[in-house]
């Protein structure tokens, strides 16, 4: 079977540092220039491209073999790349001066790449020594703590259009020899460009994390930023079972609310539409949208039906963040708002639908099964509860990201969790809830959907 004309295998197999390898000499470059030299000359349908492990060839990288001719081809780069796309794809031409030629000399080089490797992971268990998965794992919190400097110091924008440690140091107010060491390790992991003493953004942190950029996700980010001082506290919340922070239950300041406000928001917003084109909205009127946020559901549902109002639940330091991101949308004549603390406070009656998400995590089964209960009352005969929220499997030991979050939970909350379906379905069928649908989706997180008799 041959669904494509061509079908090219990329090695892009990382390695430890210091071990040859494609990336090590620009395959990642490489790469990304050939899928955009192939959409431009329109050959996205005609050429499909795979990424895979070694070639056993790694000498002679950046590496790729192309099939159905069954062509190798080493030594490629940004530059010579473009030339195998026209000659090899487009004239069905082989570049002749990349390619491998000698096939019995390739399989020996192979072959002997292969016993190596076979070789040195022997010696390594027989050695005692640490897988590096395994020590990456206890050590990756190293760079991830140095993006988040990097984030708070606000140094992306720092860097803009380029500017050496000095310059940046300078703009970010702090010491010119650690801000170097800074960017060299974030240089290091390729989120900056180093150039004769010059750093430069990447495209993706440009886009990303820079002011100014396309998606800028800097002030979103900085809720992660906050996250790192309550995790520091993980082994103490074990030990206790709740979360030990001295600020627990203290309401958050301005400056954290907008940073949680946005960062939930640009998690919503990248969903919210295909979310909501999963459920059922014949004879949806009105929504409540319990605590709402930045309104982006509330957004979506508007977007989707224009017939349909909402109401957007959440604290009075919330609303009016809110309603900027509701106005900015253009749907504001479909969304009106009340200002409460859904824990204690009546969150009104008459909806056809209640939504809730990204709620039920941040309380324990009691809390869940009274606001369930509450929804439940504030629902119209033949009403919709929708929950999106991590629904783990039975064991609770998928999906990871939930498993994950639960620990979130547990170093930020006094009785916050991850839940599985099972208490899902509990909580709602005890509230008096009949038919209970669950959907899957792409991700962690998931719906569970429960109707109220008619």
């Amino acid at each position: 079977m041959e669904p494509f004309r061509y079908h090219v295998y990329f090695c892009n197999q990382k390695k430890p540092e210091g071990a040859p390898s494609c990336p090590a000499v620009g395959a990642l470059e490489t790469l990304a220039v050939m899928r955009q030299y192939l959409a431009e000359k329109n050959l996205a349908e005609e050429v499909q491209v795979t990424t895979c492990g070694c070639l056993g060839i790694c000498q002679k990288g950046p590496n790729m073999v192309v099939y159905p001719d069954g062509i190798w081809y080493s030594g490629l780069n940004p530059e010579n790349i473009k030339q195998v796309v026209d000659e090899q794809f487009l004239n069905n031409q082989p570049v002749t001066e990349r390619i491998i030629t000698d096939a019995e000399a390739t399989k020996q080089e192979i072959v002997e790449h292969n016993a190596r490797v076979a070789g040195m992971r022997a010696m390594m268990a027989k050695s005692g020594m640490m897988p590096d998965e395994l020590a990456h794992g206890l050590r990756s919190f190293m760079e991830s703590r140095a993006m988040l400097t990097a984030v708070e110091l606000d140094v992306f924008s720092a860097i803009d259009k380029g500017a050496t440690a000095q310059e940046v140091a300078k703009t970010i107010q702090a010491n010119p020899r650690s801000t170097e060491q800074l960017l060299n390790a974030l240089a290091a992991m390729e989120v900056l460009d180093k150039d004769q003493g010059v750093f430069s953004n990447r495209p993706v942190t440009a886009k990303f994390l820079a002011k100014g950029g396309e998606f800028d996700s800097r002030t979103a980010s900085m809720h992660a930023v906050g996250l790192w001082h309550s995790w520091s506290t993980l082994t103490d919340c074990v030990k206790k079972g709740t979360a030990v922070r001295q600020d627990k239950g203290e309401p958050r300041s301005e400056e954290s609310t907008k940073a949680f406000i946005a960062s939930m928001h640009k998690n919503a917003s990248s969903r919210a539409g295909r979310t909501v084109d999963l459920l059922d909205l014949n004879k949806i009127n009105h929504v409540l949208d319990l605590g709402g946020g930045s309104g982006a559901y509330a957004i979506a549902f508007a977007k989707k039906n224009p017939d349909i109002k909402s109401t957007v639940f959440d604290l009075p330091s919330v609303i009016p963040l809110a309603k900027e991101y509701v106005s900015a949308a253009g749907v504001s004549d479909q969304v009106d708002y009340i200002e409460g603390d859904m824990s204690q406070d009546d969150i009104g009656k008459g909806y056809d639908m209640v939504w809730i998400s990204a709620i039920c995590h941040m309380w324990g089964d009691d809390e869940n099964q009274d606001l369930i209960t509450r929804t439940f009352d504030a629902l119209n005969p033949g009403g919709q509860i929708v929950i999106a929220d991590f629904i783990l499997g039975d064991d609770k030991t998928s999906p990871r990201g939930g498993a994950v979050f639960a620990l979130n939970m547990l170093v930020n909350t006094q009785s916050g969790s991850s839940y599985s379906l099972v208490e899902y379905k509990e909580w709602l069928e005890t509230a008096g809830f009949g038919k209970i649908d669950h959907k899957t989706m792409p991700g962690p997180t998931g719906l569970v959907i429960a109707y109220k008799p008619a």
